[in-house]
């Protein structure tokens, strides 16, 4: 058996080189794991490796074409559990023209473990692509002579990348309205703001949003309270408007009562509702309606007597006559 250091890379070489017909399993050891067992160079490792060897060894003893078994991959049973068993990959390598197959080899280790369940307690088949390490978060392996990772759908590989892939797929750019960015140590395609993926592709967000996702709906709001501002200040005016209005038309209730009934006649000539006011009615006799003396000795009251006698000629006094004035003569 040989020793193997835990790279794929070395395990390809070794197949390429081989030519060999091979075998693939993973067997449960009883042997509790331990860190150092990742280390070539340690006891724990060369520990598990010399009982290997035995094992097989005396497993395929009986089978045609056997050559070696080369260690793939060491790890728990139970990952995160303090005391767990081994759980180690391995391939199992026979002369290219033999003539045994999967069954003949699964058999003789089913046989083994039951004639020495010791060591080796356990085992499945599986394929090439055990150990080959290709990151299953973006890739997948496909088995054969010489395994390879393919990427997943939403990924694709750069020019340094054998086990895994390291970029988001080719049709994410800005002429899809998308970016590619690293996120959680993943490479993730994303729309580009003021966009948002809808049935797979980005599109446009709707009115009243933006922002990455379309997540951001201030604009919303904006528009919202904007447009009941709106509307609050336009009732506000119509009122306003209306009460202006009214408050105009409404007449004032003194002046109201200084007016006659008969000026609010419609049938009234309209030469009698020249004035919102009648007319003052006076008992002087006098021509000219509403006129009152000014001048207390003309002055035909009975209260006449309290008032002395004038003794002096004005110049001009008032007539009685239609006319006016007139100029009194002097004697």
């Amino acid at each position: 058996m040989r020793r193997c250091v835990f790279l794929a890379v070395l395990l390809s070489l070794v197949l390429s080189l081989s030519k060999a017909k091979q075998f693939h399993w993973i067997i449960t050891l009883k042997e509790i794991y331990s860190d150092n067992v990742q280390k070539t160079n340690s006891k724990e490792y060369e520990e598990v490796f010399n009982k290997l060897k035995e094992f097989f060894g005396k497993t395929f003893s009986s089978l045609d074409g056997y050559e070696q078994t080369v260690i793939v991959e060491i790890q728990p049973e139970t990952k995160g559990r303090a005391a767990s068993p081994m759980r180690v990959t391995v391939t199992n390598l026979f002369k290219k023209e033999t003539t045994v197959d999967d069954k003949d080899v699964s058999s003789a280790i089913n046989d083994a473990i039951k004639a020495d369940p010791s060591y080796v307690t356990d085992y499945k088949v599986t394929d090439n692509c055990a150990g080959f390490n290709c990151d299953n978060r973006t890739s997948v392996c496909e088995p054969g002579e010489f395994p390879k990772c393919v990427c997943k759908s939403d990924f694709s590989k750069t020019k340094w990348d054998d086990r895994s892939c390291s970029d988001c797929r080719k049709d994410c750019s800005a002429a899809s309205n998308e970016y590619c960015v690293m996120e959680n140590e993943l490479p993730t395609c994303k729309c580009l703001p003021n966009f948002k993926r809808d049935s797979g592709t980005c599109v446009s967000c709707a009115m009243g949003y933006s922002g990455e996702d379309c997540n951001d709906d201030t604009e919303l709001i904006l528009i919202i309270v904007g447009t009941v501002l709106g509307a609050i200040i336009l009732i506000l005016v119509i009122v306003i408007s209306v009460v202006s209005v009214r408050a105009r038309s409404r007449r004032d209730p003194e002046k109201k009562s200084l007016i006659k009934p008969e000026y609010s006649n419609s049938h009234i000539s309209d030469d009698r509702r020249t004035t919102m006011f009648p007319r003052v009615q006076t008992t002087s006799g006098h021509a000219n309606p509403g006129y009152q003396p000014n001048n207390p000795y003309e002055s035909r009251f009975t209260s006449r007597g309290r008032f002395p006698e004038r003794d002096y000629d004005d110049m001009y006094e008032a007539s009685r006559e239609p006319d006016g004035f007139r100029m009194q003569r002097r004697y």
